[in-house]
């Protein structure tokens, strides 16, 4: 059903991005007449409007940036380039072709204490680190991994271009309030450290961001447990699908 669901086209995704009524040039609109300030341009107001969607995409994980890729691995490679737009993830990994899932780690120590490197073998463990994924034992003939996990959100470009990656009734609010907070941070700078707008329109981005989060969760997930014990550990009892 895992593998299944990397593959299968995303209609509920797809569908989001469609109904999003936002375009860059009416969001820099917005922005502009509400911060009314001949000294802020068009450019600033994208970069804060960009600087926003990065940061609602760092706080959760989005559907519609769900993503997959096959990574490939020569006899004796014990490592591979992960995609460089991965924002969040590896989500789930499947040696190819049919042969089952790979157990995600959290991190190479707990890959390190699970797996001896110097072994060979059908591919069981994975974790990365440092932009690339590891994988234990290390294969002993050439295979390739596919790997499930959310990339960095599309940028805003063109003047019709759209925040398509997040829920329609929340891309105006999280990313209007993000750069009015940001430009008015600048503009409110030495005025007695007080800052009104650039608190009102925090306020209004974190309660925005909370929604969002509350939608999908928190980007940040632990599914497998941290203190893996020494040894040899027969994979068999994870419930995975190990021949």
């Amino acid at each position: 059903m895992a593998q299944a669901q990397c593959f299968l086209p995303r209609t509920a995704a797809e569908g989001a991005r469609n109904a999003c009524d936002d375009t860059l040039a009416g969001l820099v609109a917005e922005v502009s007449g509400i911060v009314d300030d001949p000294a802020v341009g068009e450019p600033e107001i994208v970069r804060a409007l960009w600087r926003g969607l990065l940061a609602a995409g760092a706080a959760t994980r989005l559907p519609a940036l769900a993503d997959c890729a096959r990574l490939s691995f020569g006899p004796g490679q014990e490592s591979a380039a992960l995609p460089a737009d991965v924002q969040h993830g590896p989500t789930d990994a499947f040696l190819l072709p049919g042969h089952g899932r790979v157990r995600l780690l959290p991190d190479l120590a707990a890959l390190r204490r699970m797996a001896d490197g110097t072994g060979r073998g059908r591919a069981r463990f994975a974790a990365a680190g440092g932009g690339r994924l590891h994988v234990r034992p290390v294969p002993e003939v050439a295979v390739e991994i596919a790997v499930g996990y959310h990339r960095l959100p599309d940028a805003l470009v063109a003047p019709s271009d759209k925040p398509s990656c997040l829920p329609p009734h929340l891309a105006g609010r999280l990313l209007v309030s993000f750069a009015c907070r940001d430009i008015f941070e600048r503009l409110e700078e030495g005025a007695d450290g007080k800052k009104p707008q650039t608190r009102a329109y925090g306020a209004r981005f974190e309660a925005a961001l909370a929604e969002l989060v509350g939608l999908f969760g928190p980007a940040t997930t632990q599914d497998e447990p941290v203190d893996i014990p020494r040894g040899p550990v027969d994979p068999r009892p994870f419930g995975e699908d190990w021949p």
